[in-house]
């Protein structure tokens, strides 16, 4: 199970400005707002490989990303999983089954050690209780996920599959900084998912960038060697 940290006052303020870099939903909330949400959130620590909660569990509350990364995917019935997405920091997750009251609709499992701020059921309810506003707020939240969602699909039905590539590459990069050298832990079949790619159109797109000097590969790991000529690759030519 993951581990609870408890609230702590001072500590989580010290989180505000944090989020408020990395959240704009957060951001845009009042001083006031902020440390309301705050003071019904509770820290919990995962580590790698450590599942947050699966498909079909009940609603327990939304999460904040603080560092780490999350991977939410999803199992067909014929045992083929499909990974979605990788929630980075400043991300809020499990806000759909805060409107519907259904029960989750992927898993979440953490790919490195992981820091979040959990508001639980009552915590929400709560907050809604003290101002019905809340109810807009969150809308908000949900809305703000689905403009993402709809980018994503019109990338994949306009951009070139080397550039919505490149584009990945230099998001998880961000995620995965080490040292002044960026490794990347993904293997070619977690990149096809997240792209829509085959994993053979994956591993030709991969060569190219070898071949150019971009990046080097090894055995589900990927050094970007040249940041600079991953950006120029992820450019369009109306960029």
């Amino acid at each position: 199970m993951h581990s609870l940290i408890g609230s702590g006052s001072f500590m989580l303020y010290g989180f505000a400005s944090q989020l408020r870099q990395h959240s704009s939903w957060f951001a845009a909330l009042s001083e006031a707002q902020q440390q309301q949400l705050l003071a019904q959130a509770r820290q919990l620590q995962l580590g790698a490989d450590q599942r947050l909660f699966s498909r079909g569990d009940e609603f327990d509350g939304i999460y904040v990303l603080l560092s780490g990364a999350l991977l939410i995917a999803g199992v067909h019935h014929s045992g083929r999983e499909a990974l979605l997405t990788i929630v980075e920091a400043g991300d809020w997750i499990g806000e759909i089954a805060l409107f519907d009251g259904k029960a989750r609709t992927h898993d979440a499992i953490a790919s490195l050690p992981c820091q979040l701020l959990h508001l639980n059921s009552a915590a929400l309810q709560l907050l809604v209780q003290q101002d019905p506003l809340w109810w807009q707020r969150f809308g908000q939240l949900l809305t703000e996920k689905m403009r993402l969602v709809f980018q994503a699909l019109e990338d994949i039905s306009l951009l070139p599959s080397s550039v919505r590539l490149a584009r990945r590459l230099l998001m998880l990069c961000r995620l995965h900084q080490q040292d002044e050298r960026n490794l990347i832990p993904v293997h070619q079949e977690q990149l096809g998912q997240l792209l829509s790619l085959s994993r053979q159109t994956i591993n030709q797109l991969l060569q190219q960038l070898v071949a150019s000097g971009v990046i080097r590969t090894n055995y589900g790991e990927i050094e970007v060697l040249d940041l600079k000529l991953l950006k120029q690759a992820a450019e369009t030519p109306t960029d």
